[in-house]
């Protein structure tokens, strides 16, 4: 009688930790194929998201590449280059709107992607860049 008692606790034990065991590395592994899925559909969207605006996304990676910029994320949108700005108290990248097509829509588009926020502080709008987006350009730009 005893021997099966201590027959059944041992068995009991040895089945749950079976099964716990069993059900972290299925959950390692279905986690790491999700991570998996979502880099590779990222990396879809922004190849999408390319094919649309080649030459500003072209841009912005040479920006972010050129000496001194690798921690630039922040950037103005000018109508043209005959408008000035004063000085800015942190370095920032700035897009002309004359020289891309609908340079608000392809922002927008950005934005509803979550690449950039709009950070406008008054007139002069004002995007940063998510890191997301930044690795991405530096990738596949």
């Amino acid at each position: 009688m005893a021997f099966d008692l201590v027959s059944t606790l041992v068995g009991f034990f040895v089945g749950a930790a079976t099964g716990a065991v069993g059900s972290y590395f299925a959950n390692k592994y279905t986690d790491r194929r999700h991570e998996k899925e979502a880099g590779r559909y990222a990396k879809q969207q922004f190849r999408a998201i390319r094919k649309q605006m080649p030459q500003l996304i072209a841009e912005m990676k040479s920006d972010l590449a050129g000496d001194g910029n690798a921690h630039v994320r922040e950037f103005f949108v000018l109508p043209n280059e005959r408008v000035h700005l004063g000085r800015s108290e942190k370095p920032r990248f700035v897009y002309y709107e004359d020289q891309h097509d609908n340079l608000r829509g392809k922002l927008d588009i950005l934005e509803n992607a979550g690449y950039i926020i709009d950070v406008t502080p008054g007139n002069t709008p004002i995007f940063r860049m998510s890191e997301g987006f930044v690795g991405l350009l530096m990738e596949l730009g």
